[in-house]
């Protein structure tokens, strides 16, 4: 990339920022790199821009070389980190209009990470950039002490490390506190009922008490009293094989990396989209103000329209997230919403629906900053939405003539609700 180009991007950084505050969105200081394919196919593998080594980063890597070496394809055309800082890579053989279209997407992740509170709790649980990078360090320390001992440790942790509890706020007691909680609900169970005349319980029979007898028995030296779903946390604190302090530090780390990811996978959808939402509105400011000439908003559009393509074979993050807030946007802005809406049974009254609320612009950012994907789908997911957007299930079957072609197999909006809420739950 020429010095030129360079001085440009840095002007559209600084032109992309003012939007995004005239806009009323979070900004903060990013640490933008231009680099090469490479650093960025090691981002992709090691999850971090640095992190401790390991076989599967390297299959990873391998894999995704081989395939950008063959085809060109297969890298992302940004990668950013919700870090204190927040770290952004852009590709130095993108074209110019796409690295400046991608700082207004990176701008709109920001926002994103900062209105989250999904993705504020995943930066509440450790400096992850940080802890990766001294991670690398110590854990190589450690091979070089203990030798493959580290490698069969980081395997049994990575097989467990995404078991996290389904709900990112939960905030996990301690062993004993959960006990003791369980016997006192039993042992009240025994205790006599004062008044005689209550419906609300009968005295327990004497079966009835010996299982109770059992039970806390059993819960007195049951561990864990109850289910837990944070199996590394509980394999930390109660291996039944006393861990050494290095071994609580490599699994620590692993349990600290899946608990900040995993709000970002619970909110991919929604997040991608939010940041093709507003680079969309980036590059339009780009082109009116003479930012971008004409002939790069060409080139703009073919990398746009490559991304946000309409798939029957696979989930468009891209596509469904950012159509997911343009819809959003118009009906509250329509008043397409509430009790008089949805009882409205004229079909042509209701498409052209307009008590013109303009409520949009606060929805969507409320939708930012407090849903999940899943909790998008339950609520955003109509009947219309889902057959504007053709979000169907498709089989290939042969035509009769030697080819195959891709056929409606599902298209119930009700049965495509619930195969889309079951996937993006866990």
């Amino acid at each position: 990339m020429i010095k030129r180009e360079l001085e440009r991007l840095a002007e559209i950084e600084k032109r992309v920022e003012e939007y995004f505050k005239e806009w009323g969105l979070l900004t903060t200081e990013i640490s933008f790199e231009v680099t090469t394919a490479q650093r960025v196919l090691e981002g992709m593998s090691y999850m971090f821009p640095t992190n401790f080594s390991h076989w599967t980063f390297g299959r990873d890597y391998e894999r995704h070389r081989t395939v950008y070496e063959h085809t060109g394809e297969g890298i992302p055309y940004e990668q950013v980190w919700n870090f204190k800082k927040p770290k952004a890579f852009l590709v130095e053989t993108n074209p110019f209009v796409l690295n400046a279209t991608i700082i207004g997407h990176v701008f709109g992740h920001v926002d994103y990470f900062l209105g989250s509170r999904y993705l504020q709790r995943g930066r509440s649980f450790s400096n992850i950039s940080e802890e990766a990078r001294n991670a690398s360090e110590r854990f190589a320390k450690y091979e070089e002490k203990y030798g493959g001992e580290v490698e069969r440790l980081i395997d049994a942790g990575i097989a467990v490390m995404w078991h996290c509890h389904p709900d990112p706020f939960f905030e996990e007691q301690d062993e004993e506190i959960v006990r003791e909680r369980l016997l006192e609900f039993e042992r009240d169970k025994l205790k006599p009922i004062n008044d005689p005349s209550s419906k609300l319980r009968k005295p327990e029979t004497r079966e009835q008490i010996a299982e109770i007898d059992k039970k806390l028995e059993e819960l007195s030296a049951k561990t864990p009293p109850e289910p837990t779903y944070d199996l590394l946390n509980y394999i930390i604190k109660h291996s039944q094989r006393p861990l050494k302090p290095w071994m609580v530090d490599v699994l620590t780390v692993l349990r600290n990396q899946a608990r900040c990811l995993d709000p970002n996978m619970r909110t991919k959808m929604l997040d991608e989209g939010w940041s093709v939402y507003w680079h969309v509105r980036v590059v339009r400011r780009l082109a009116d103000e003479g930012l971008i000439t004409p002939e790069e908003h060409g080139i703009y559009n073919h990398y746009h329209s490559g991304v946000t393509r309409k798939s029957k074979k696979s989930f468009n993050w891209y596509s469904i997230g950012w159509q997911v807030f343009e819809s959003i946007k118009e009906r509250w802005d329509r008043g397409q919403f509430g009790p008089e809406y949805d009882s409205e049974e004229n079909l042509h009254k209701k498409a052209n629906w307009n008590s013109n609320l303009q409520m949009g612009d606060q929805k969507i950012k409320d939708v930012r900053s407090f849903y999940s994907d899943r909790m998008a789908v339950e609520e955003f997911f109509t009947d219309d939405f889902i057959r504007e957007q053709e979000l169907y299930i498709y089989v290939s079957v042969d035509d009769g003539n030697g080819s195959r072609i891709d056929v409606i197999a599902e298209d119930d909006p009700k049965a495509i609700r619930q195969m889309l809420k079951s996937m993006l739950t866990l």
